[in-house]
Parts: structure tokens; C-alpha cells; sequence
């Protein structure tokens, strides 16, 4: 053995896998925090939205119009409850340990986070609907509101919104395989998304519930990350 060479007491990673990680706790309890936050806050945006009769644009304009305080209150806190769950989400595939469910679980963050990216910008109509119909003639109000969503390209800002569902969803089913969850969760984001499709809009509190349930899997997964944190 030469002894100008050194040679480690064992190899790098070996050494190294029982080291304490700061980082990668911290960022499991931030992402954990932040799932937990989402739900929550889409939950209180949904209870202070204005009501509304209908699904037309005059209503949807009017209801926005009728309290700028609770519209404003609404928008935000849709608008940061959408931006920490698309990045919460992101430390989800980090529960998984095994093959079993992972690629399901990393392409449902992705759509996850591409969708609740895309919806919590679209929160700023809110604002520009609420100032049309407090400032111009329905008809007006109305008529440009239909003009921005007729636009050639809003579809590739706006029709990104079911990839958030569809990726929640893919996301539930990996998790359900990998054994971190169970599908119940499953279960219960397919009842929450049948009921918002049957629900009518001016039954703004129960459509508000089904809605922040639908985002009850980055909650749950949440929980889970702050339990690996502590461990």
C-alpha cells in the first residue's frame, strides 16, 4: 500500500448516508407547508367570491362589479393559493421511494404545476371585469369581455386550466400505487370533480367546497411531507 496515496475509510456515498440533510428538510417542510396553504386559501377565496345567478358573462360581470372589496379579497387569495400549490407540488414525487407510481407522480406535478400556473395569472380578469362593469354600459362590458376570450391565442393561455385537474388527478392514482396514499383520495377528487360539474354556479358556497376539495390531494400530501421533515 503506498502511504502517499489516502485512501477513505469508506466511499463518498456511503459515508455521506447517514449525514444530516438541512436543505433538503427545509424544503420539504416549505413545500409541505405550501400544499397544506393551497387548499386552504382556494377554500377562503371560493367563500368570499361574489355570488352570481347565472354562468353568462352579464352575471359573472355584474357579480364582480356589485362589492369591489370581496372581489379584490377573492382574486388574491385564489391567485396565491394556485401559485403555492403549483410549486408545493413540485416536491411531491419526492415521497415516492420505489418505482411503483413514480413517473404517474412526476408527470401530475407537471401538468399540476403547468395548470395552476396558468389559472392563478387568468385571476387577473377579475380585476378588469370588475372596473368594465362599474364603468361602462353592460352591453360594453360584455361585448369586450367576449373579445379577450375570443382572442386567437387566449385557448393556449386558458385551455391549459384542465391540465391542473387532469394532473391532480394522475397525481392521486401515482400515489395510490407507490402505497402513499390511498385511493380514497382517488375516490374522493373523482366525487369532488363530478359534483362541480353538476352543481349550478349560483350555489356559490357548495360549488366554492367541491371546488377547494378538488385540491385536497396537495393537502394530504402535504401532511406527508412534513411527517418525512420530522422523521
Amino acid at each position: 500500500m503506498n502511504p502517499l496515496i489516502h485512501t477513505p475509510d469508506a466511499p463518498p456515498d456511503t459515508a455521506l448516508a447517514g449525514a444530516p440533510d438541512p436543505v433538503g428538510r427545509f424544503l420539504r417542510r416549505t413545500g409541505g407547508v405550501a400544499l397544506i396553504a393551497c387548499p386552504v386559501l382556494l377554500f377562503a377565496g371560493m367563500m368570499t367570491c361574489p355570488p352570481q345567478t347565472s354562468d353568462s358573462t352579464a352575471d359573472y360581470i355584474t357579480a364582480l362589479a356589485r362589492d369591489s372589496f370581496l372581489t379584490e379579497l377573492s382574486a388574491i387569495l385564489l391567485h396565491y393559493g394556485l401559485i403555492l400549490g403549483a410549486l408545493g407540488v413540485l416536491a411531491v414525487p419526492g415521497l415516492v421511494g420505489g418505482p411503483k407510481g413514480r413517473w404517474l407522480t412526476v408527470a401530475g406535478a407537471l401538468a399540476a404545476t403547468l395548470g395552476m400556473l396558468n389559472v392563478s395569472g387568468a385571476v387577473r380578469d377579475d380585476w378588469w371585469r370588475m372596473v368594465l362593469g362599474q364603468r361602462f354600459e353592460m352591453d360594453v362590458a360584455v361585448r369586450v369581455s367576449d373579445l379577450v376570450d375570443t382572442a386567437p391565442f387566449m385557448p393556449a393561455w386558458s385551455g391549459t386550466e384542465i391540465l391542473a385537474f387532469l394532473g391532480l388527478l394522475i397525481l392521486c392514482v401515482g400515489l395510490a400505487r407507490a402505497r402513499v396514499a390511498g385511493w380514497w383520495l382517488t375516490a374522493a377528487f373523482v366525487m369532488a370533480f363530478v359534483g362541480m360539474s353538476l352543481i349550478p354556479i349560483h350555489l356559490t358556497y357548495v360549488a366554492g367546497t367541491l371546488f377547494a376539495l378538488l385540491f385536497l390531494p396537495l393537502g394530504v400530501a402535504g401532511a406527508h411531507l412534513l411527517r418525512r421533515a420530522a422523521a
